[in-house]
């Protein structure tokens, strides 16, 4: 696909109603998507527990997205077990991504490297208007129900990074992976506060790092959740960076390794750096080239081989404004990514 637009795919209805439009859109081709991953990402997983255990994890995930994810395998004409085995693969994932955000001219931007594997199939966009819901813009994969970065019409930016976790999810309490918290919260939240309700009501699968910013009130802060916990860092200095390790409270998986080239802790001290850098330029800021540029660094963005981490897709963006640059393919997507501004679908600046 050499049109970006080909890229961005806008859904309306009931969930049931946008996962049968979108399996209908995509046909054979989310089939041939989801093949390939499985397939790529086999070497690393235990592919037994794989075709047990997706069809149960299903059965657990909220009705909403259950009757999303039915209504897909029916418009595509594919198993929902093929469905189920794409996204509970991502439970044996350990990705690691890098991102800042801050104020710049008393508007909060934020930077995103989503580093994991299978570049190829990532750089997709879907606006999803789900009844009764606030309707939001997700970056993920073509035919993706779920996502780990997005914005909402109420100009509330989400993303998560990886991080380790050493507890477990309250006994009886609702839990849900990472990616289906953030899908969740995008669709039912409006403010800060919102997102921190929701932490505390659902428990997680494992450990994120839930970046949050307010367009409407350039409000930021970053929530480092295990489990069942959570810890909320907000700026220094007009500014958080955020890697794959805690900082709001002593992290007790670091390794010699987190601190070797591209190691979180590494990675963690360029960005900070580079940031530090452009707010004390006396020269105002190219934007978004700069932040681009941050993403982009030697020491930050990941270029690997088949099979290694690599920087799948990035983002750069000001909610405010609805000001939101993506890669529409290509990798390492900061450095060599099809750049693209994204047009803010709405005419409203929020929903009422």
């Amino acid at each position: 696909m050499n049109n970006h637009l080909d890229r961005i795919h806008h859904f309306k209805g009931s969930p049931y109603e946008i996962g049968f439009a979108a399996g209908r859109t995509l046909g054979a081709r989310l089939g041939q998507t989801i093949n390939h991953y499985i397939a790529s990402r086999e070497h690393a997983c235990d592919m037994a527990k794989l075709h047990q255990g997706a069809l149960p994890w299903l059965r657990r995930l909220p009705e909403r997205f259950q009757d999303e994810l039915a209504g897909m395998a029916q418009g595509a004409d594919l198993p929902l077990q093929m469905l189920a085995e794409w996204y509970y693969i991502e439970e044996c994932e350990s990705i690691r991504c890098s991102a800042a955000a801050g104020l710049l001219d008393k508007r909060a931007w934020i930077v995103r490297n989503n580093d994991t594997y299978v570049p190829e199939v990532w750089g997709y966009v879907t606006i999803r208007e789900v009844e009764g819901r606030i309707p939001a813009i997700t970056f993920s994969r073509e035919g993706d129900v779920f996502a780990p970065t997005g914005i909402n019409r109420e100009k509330l930016w989400l993303h998560y990074n990886f991080l380790p976790a050493w507890d477990e999810p309250g006994p009886g309490r609702p839990h849900v992976p990472g990616y289906v918290f953030l899908t969740e919260a995008l669709e039912t939240c409006r403010s800060l506060s919102d997102v921190e309700a929701l932490l505390n009501e659902t428990h997680r699968d494992g450990g994120m790092m839930l970046f949050a910013v307010d367009g409407k009130t350039n409000d930021l802060a970053v929530f480092e959740c295990l489990c069942a916990q959570h810890f909320r860092r907000d700026p220094v200095e007009d500014w958080i960076i955020g890697t794959n390790h805690f900082c709001a409270c002593e992290d007790l998986t670091l390794s010699d390794a987190d601190a070797g080239p591209l190691g979180t802790l590494s990675r963690f001290g360029q960005m900070e750096d580079l940031v530090r850098a452009l707010c004390a330029s006396p020269t105002a800021p190219n934007l978004p080239a700069d932040l681009i540029q941050i993403l982009a660094d030697d020491a930050i963005e990941r270029r690997g081989t088949e099979l290694e981490l690599v920087t799948v897709y990035a983002n750069v963006a000001c909610p405010s404004t609805g000001e939101i640059w993506y890669t529409f393919g290509g990798h390492p997507a900061a450095s060599r990514g099809n750049w693209q501004r994204l047009e803010w679908p709405w005419t409203d600046s929020c929903s009422s």
